[in-house]
């Protein structure tokens, strides 16, 4: 279920008035895993925030798990066959970043971890929901009809993150 607070982000993200976006589309293999923590480390660099930083991370490692699920289970095309995962990242200046992996299944994702104590997989959605400030799945429509869908997952921007270069001015 949508929190409020996530209604309010995804709002923000995709119809905030001076929002930043960046998108990166990846083939669904394993590879797609790595390109899309560059390309997410890179935007938030881009953005101003510290490459290492706790918030970086958080949202680094939040992509990592959603583009892994995308990869494991939202594969719609034989193998061999081409099929994307398309990425974005958004940032509400001062509010919000927000990322999204949208990939060609309909299936909703699920936490399937029964005892994450033990499990060996299946953690990957307790993770996001753990280290993002609230996440959502949606429906993707596709032009001929098909569905796939949309995970999105918000991250509450950090008061005050400053690059080094300023920092070592400011002492």
């Amino acid at each position: 279920m949508t929190s409020m607070m996530d209604r309010q982000h995804l709002a923000m993200a995709t119809d905030g008035v001076g929002a930043k976006y960046a998108k990166l589309e990846v083939e669904c293999e394993a590879t797609a895993v790595r390109n899309a923590r560059d390309f997410t480390r890179a935007q938030l660099a881009t953005w101003g925030f510290l490459k290492g930083s706790d918030f970086s991370e958080r949202v680094v490692l939040v992509i990592s798990e959603l583009v892994t699920n995308a990869v494991q289970h939202a594969r719609t095309r034989p193998p061999g066959e081409n099929e994307s995962i398309d990425i974005a990242t958004v940032l509400m200046p001062d509010h919000v970043v927000g990322i999204l992996v949208a990939d060609n299944s309909p299936r909703a994702p699920l936490c399937s971890a029964k005892d994450p104590a033990e499990a060996t997989h299946g953690r990957g959605l307790l993770l996001v929901s753990a280290l993002a400030d609230g996440w959502t799945a949606l429906p993707r429509p596709f032009p001929d009809g098909a569905q796939g869908k949309g995970i999105w997952a918000f991250f509450e921007c950090p008061t005050v993150e400053v690059l080094p270069r300023l920092a070592s001015r400011e002492r």
